[in-house]
């Protein structure tokens, strides 16, 4: 038996909003890689097939697949430009939150609090650590003060 999803229920399946609504997480948002054919920012990583993409991968070279064109290509997870600022492991997330060094568990974490090195917290994944780069800030562009 086969269910027929009203178009707002197959618009949220669509768009994963139920994995963010049982989660409480929210959504990670575009990924950093664009389809070098058709330039589009819907990408997504592709799944390693081979021996190539598994020792691309261990240089930081990843498959990522375009939803527009169904072109596989492979990119980094982060600019070069970027891999200077802190960042999320699991995601590339930039936009990252200070925390209590407390809050963070594990084996490392007594000497991540002895060292006093800034603990983070990525909101998407709410994956929480350590780390000694700078976090990287945007600037925001100055508005000019309306005449008058």
């Amino acid at each position: 038996m086969s269910r027929v999803l009203s178009s707002e229920l197959q618009s949220l399946a669509q768009s994963g909003a139920f994995r963010l609504c049982f989660a409480r997480r929210e959504g990670i948002g575009l990924s950093p890689a664009s389809c070098p054919v058709c330039h589009s920012a819907n990408t997504r990583r592709s799944k390693r097939r081979s021996v190539l993409d598994y020792l691309f991968a261990f240089a930081g070279i990843l498959p990522w697949r375009c939803e527009a064109c169904a072109t596989r290509f492979y990119s980094r997870l982060l600019p070069f430009r970027t891999l200077m600022y802190a960042h999320c492991s699991i995601c590339g997330n930039l936009e990252l939150q200070r925390i209590s060094a407390e809050r963070i568990t594990g084996v490392t974490s007594t000497i991540g609090r002895l060292l006093g090195i800034q603990a983070l917290r990525c909101a998407p994944c709410r994956h929480k650590f350590f780390s000694v780069r700078p976090l990287h800030r945007e600037e925001q562009p100055v508005a000019s003060a309306p005449n008058e």
